[in-house]
């Protein structure tokens, strides 16, 4: 698979334009009418047009990485999800931001929540998820009164709901208000809290490699 030219681009001008944040200052950029005037869901359709597996692959040599402290690479987080295994697969995204000072997601919600939806049904249709919830700050009502607005546009233009752009992927999303405690930022806290119990971290379970690699340390 060769990289769309625009992904091999490196320069400063290329890595510096404004994507997310290119019409923020536009009359109602919240809206899906606006999100479409500006290409919104036309990514969705191009990452319909290829297999979930290439889907991955194109992302993994695009470079993209999570914008967390450890800059994950995307693709390959991907990658990591099993296949085949006859469980359901879950999207959730954090969108609690309840760090002191930090200031990134609750714009970028508030100014053109539609560019989280689709990235949420690329990734899900690429994972094989058929349900995403978003985990919000419930104390940010008008983020998530805008949010909420956004979620009820994309189900009522088909890139919601069953058989999405006439691709046979189904996917449902759940928007989740929590009741605003920061150690919920923490994802297996936030997952406790998503599932109704109370939100405090808890010990991950070890997967065989991850116990391999720890006794091989231990040596």
């Amino acid at each position: 698979m060769t990289l769309a030219p625009e992904l091999k681009d490196h320069s400063p001008e290329k890595l510096l334009a404004p994507v997310l944040s290119a019409f923020w200052d536009e009359d109602e950029s919240w809206t899906l009418d606006t999100y479409r005037r500006h290409e919104g869901y036309e990514g969705l359709r191009k990452a319909l047009a290829m297999s979930p597996d290439d889907l991955i692959a194109y992302v993994k040599d695009s470079g993209l990485r999570g914008r967390g402290g450890a800059g994950f690479p995307t693709g390959m987080k991907w990658q990591f999800i099993p296949q085949g295994d006859g469980k359901p697969h879950y999207l959730v995204v954090n969108a609690d931001e309840s760090e002191p000072g930090t200031c990134k997601d609750i714009p970028l919600l508030f100014a053109n929540p539609h560019s989280l939806i689709e990235g949420i049904v690329i990734a899900c249709y690429a994972i094989r998820s058929s349900h995403a919830f978003i985990y919000l700050r419930g104390e940010v009502v008008p983020v998530l009164r805008r949010l909420h607005e956004a979620v009820r546009e994309a189900y009522a233009a088909g890139f919601l709901g069953e058989n999405i752009l006439g691709s046979g992927l189904d996917l449902q999303l759940t928007v989740h208000a929590g009741a605003g405690a920061y150690i919920c930022g923490e994802e297996t806290a936030l997952l406790d809290s998503l599932e109704g119990r109370r939100g405090q971290p808890r010990l991950r379970p070890l997967s065989l490699r991850s116990r391999a690699s720890m006794r091989a340390r231990l040596w």
